[in-house]
């Protein structure tokens, strides 16, 4: 018993010796990384835009890129998951608020003490941008304002929609609202298409497809009219798909005018309707009217030597701005730019594009990343109500079960928080 306990002794003494070569060369290697990320000079990337992308490029950007400060600029402390938004209007008691508003400081409280130490979050409002001086102007609150330096600066503040801002239609929130609150937004929109017996949308892509399936089956004592220029709803889509979302909606009731155009729309207070007025002079009333057509760009503090004649960030394959000299150092990406693929989910691969260039930016080696729109085919799932729903990836048309289970069933808030929490 004794030799063998002692034949044991030897073996884990000669493991142990082994091992110590190994334990030596780890330590060593450790070592190095740790100088190795200490030499990386310190360089600050700003982005202006806490929504889908600016969130994507933060994450990468504390993930992958050591020694790197990272300013996250945004007019409100909360991301608020729109893609849910024809459900959250629609059915006021489909969500709780925490099913598609979420805290972005603690999408970023996972990080340790030592990467969080390079990471700021700066609730407040962009109101200009110094490309010389490399600064942008930042207002937090109703007096306080600071320029903030950058080494990188990563615009992606987004768009807005033309029923966000309200005016030529009923205020709903399809998109966080900049200049107000959204919750009441939300509210506000709720209640009056709540109280309505006729509702006219204009627009028939996704968001209004979408939009008139839910509350027609929410509230199918509801006239619903949807009204668009083109000669059949998603005009993105082939043929297929179209004609099935066509019969799925006129199945719940909803009337479809197509090859019409919305050309003005004005609310009359007296007798609390909209007055819709189409291209062709013909004119429908009803008691609330929501265009789900045009996206507005924010772009106000944004120099318009940036922007294209329409409003938006002209960008390279590598999501430069492309109207001025590379060494602005600044990118741009998501809603903002000219791009033509910026929808959500999009964003993983167009944000890790520009991440990969920051990084080889700021290491000063590693491949430049392109993203080629021409070599993208079109991916759109549009829930169709709870149970069916049609789309395309690519020229696969999308089951209506599928999209049901994926998306339809709970418009994707039982992950929300995973596809933004990097």
């Amino acid at each position: 018993m004794i030799s063998a306990l002692t034949d044991l002794n030897r073996v884990y003494l000669s493991a142990s010796l082994a091992a110590l070569p190994l334990l030596a060369l780890w330590s060593l290697r450790r070592r190095s990384q740790r100088l190795a990320m200490a030499n990386v000079p310190s360089k600050t990337v700003v982005i202006v835009g806490a929504a889908w992308a600016g969130i994507n490029v933060a994450h990468g950007l504390l993930k992958q890129v050591p020694n790197v400060k990272v300013v996250l600029i945004n007019p409100s402390e909360e991301f608020y998951f729109n893609i849910a938004s024809p459900r959250i209007i629609a059915r006021p008691n489909a969500f709780t608020r925490e099913k598609y508003m979420y805290s972005i400081p603690d999408l970023f409280d996972k990080y340790p003490s030592e990467v969080k130490a390079g990471f700021e979050f700066v609730i407040g409002e962009a109101t200009a941008i110094d490309v010389k001086g490399k600064t942008v102007s930042v207002t937090e609150g109703a007096e306080t304002s600071r320029d903030i330096a950058y080494d990188y600066l990563v615009i992606s503040s987004g768009s807005t929609s033309k029923a966000t801002l309200g005016g030529d239609s009923l205020k709903v929130p399809f998109k966080a609202s900049k200049d107000s609150n959204t919750d009441s937004d939300i509210k506000n929109s709720q209640d009056a298409i709540q109280a309505a017996k006729s509702v006219i949308i204009g627009g028939a892509g996704a968001v209004g497809v979408e939009f008139a399936a839910e509350l027609a089956e929410e509230r199918p004592d509801v006239k619903v009219t949807l009204v668009t220029p083109t000669d059949r709803v998603l005009p993105t889509l082939k043929d297929g798909p179209r004609a099935k979302a066509a019969k799925v909606l006129k199945s719940k009731g909803i009337e479809i005018v197509t090859k019409e155009a919305v050309e003005s729309a004005r609310f009359d207070a007296a007798a609390n309707n909209w007055t819709v007025t189409l291209t062709t002079g013909q004119i429908l009333t009803a008691d609330v009217y929501v265009t789900a057509a045009g996206a507005v760009p924010n772009n106000e503090f944004i120099p318009s030597a940036l922007l294209d004649e329409d409003g938006w960030v002209d960008v390279d394959r590598h999501f430069r701005a492309s109207r001025i000299p590379l060494s602005a150092n600044i990118y741009a990406v998501g809603d903002i730019t000219s791009h033509p693929q910026r929808i959500a989910s999009r964003m993983p691969t167009l944000t890790g594009t520009v991440v990969s260039n920051l990084k080889a930016d700021i290491l000063g080696k590693g491949s430049r990343a392109t993203f080629d729109a021409a070599k993208q085919g079109v991916l759109l799932a549009v829930p169709l109500g709870k149970s069916d729903g049609t789309g395309q990836m690519g020229w696969i048309v999308l089951p209506g079960f599928v999209l049901a289970f994926f998306k339809g069933k709970d418009y994707m808030t039982g992950i929300g928080k995973k596809l933004v929490y990097g």
